[in-house]
């Protein structure tokens, strides 16, 4: 895209902020397409969207409520995406060359509608094609050169930050259970609490070693960037691949963030941790976009540090989700319980673990 495209005003509306017809309208005026039906399709979470027929095909219009500099981050990335050859929805400028319109604290992109077959954790093959476009993803997404005026986001060289507030709302934690002796979710995660903090520790200690600030570096001068919440929902499987429907959002994090985000998601969905389908996963991405031994040493310091003991007990001692039964808190808990305890086998094997990765996949033990 020239530079005299990207400078272009982003910001093109002020005001209205509604779901009106009329206000949908007033936006879809931005872009170069003749209007002919406009679709509520949802509408959760700060963001709605519309399906757009238009006299150029079925189009998505999403309004998100977030500040137009964020949005055009995002879609900054998009488009960086888009041009390297990763299978995403096209997005569509408007007539006067941007890519995302403002409206007060609201922001709209409008992009393809995508057609596919929805894809499945429990699916062992498109768990291969989701762990490929992860792979293709971090490929795409290197040499980024941000617009300004768009705002971004990063955990870059954050990680000690976070595992230490992580680790002392953990401590926190522990001294409310402590407080409520009947309560069978406290003396569940009681049970398990110490357990959980030691390990966190030692992979706070294990930040330190240079394989985690060699790689920060590396990706600082790479330029790349991640997603910030890899999921099944914005993905569909289109021509035997992995398609991104919709790009959330972006984050300057090292590429292992998704990859323990997605292991965590589906081992917690299997309710253990399943040594052979993880190796199954990481061999998939590791065809595509091989890590060095030293690389899997991070991804293995962030497996297994406690995130999903620790989010679990956040929500419940701040009573995140209201509609949820103490039996379902109580679930959740035995659940993850399981997943981290089968864990300890895997950690411990970390040679002979990447050594099979490798042999699988084609890539290179060392990098």
């Amino acid at each position: 895209m020239e530079d005299k495209q990207k400078n272009e005003s982003r910001t093109e509306m002020d005001g209205e902020t509604d779901l009106s017809q009329g206000h949908l309208e007033k936006v879809l005026e931005h872009y170069p397409f003749t209007i002919q039906n406009i679709r509520l399709k949802s509408s959760r979470s700060g963001r709605t969207i519309w399906e757009v027929e238009t006299d150029a095909g079925t189009k998505i219009l999403k309004q998100a409520e977030m500040k137009p500099s964020r949005m055009l981050f995002i879609a900054d990335s998009h488009l960086h995406l888009q041009q390297n050859g990763l299978p995403i929805t096209t997005l569509h400028q408007t007539n006067s060359g941007g890519y995302c319109i403002g409206a007060g604290d609201y922001a709209y992109v409008l992009y393809d509608k995508v057609e596919g077959q929805e894809m499945i954790y429990y699916n062992v093959d498109q768990l291969r094609l989701a762990l490929e476009f992860a792979a293709k993803f971090q490929q795409a997404s290197k040499g980024f050169n941000a617009i300004e005026g768009g705002k971004p986001r990063g955990r870059l060289g954050k990680w000690h930050k976070l595992y230490r507030w992580k680790l002392q709302e953990l401590e926190g934690n522990k001294q409310i259970a402590q407080s409520f002796p009947g309560d069978a979710f406290s003396v569940m995660f009681l049970a398990h609490v110490d357990n959980m903090l030691e390990r966190g520790k030692q992979a706070l200690i294990d930040l330190d070693k240079p394989f985690y600030t060699d790689w920060v570096k590396q990706v600082i001068d790479e330029k790349s960037f991640c997603q910030q919440d890899f999921t099944f929902a914005r993905l569909v499987e289109f021509n035997s691949e992995a398609f991104m429907k919709e790009l959330h959002s972006v984050t300057y994090d090292l590429p292992v963030r998704d990859i323990r985000i997605i292991l965590n998601k589906v081992m917690k969905k299997m309710s253990v941790w399943d040594h052979d389908l993880v190796i199954h996963m990481l061999q998939s991405y590791d065809a595509i976009n091989p890590l060095t031994e030293d690389n899997y040493r991070v991804l293995w310091t962030d497996v297994s540090f406690p995130h999903l003991f620790c989010s679990i007990a956040h929500k419940y001692y701040l009573g995140q989700k209201t509609s949820w039964s103490d039996e379902k808190y109580i679930w959740a808990l035995q659940n993850i319980i399981a997943v981290e305890e089968s864990k300890e086998e895997f950690m411990q094997n970390f040679s002979d673990i990447v050594s099979e990765i490798k042999k699988n996949s084609g890539g290179k033990k060392n990098g």
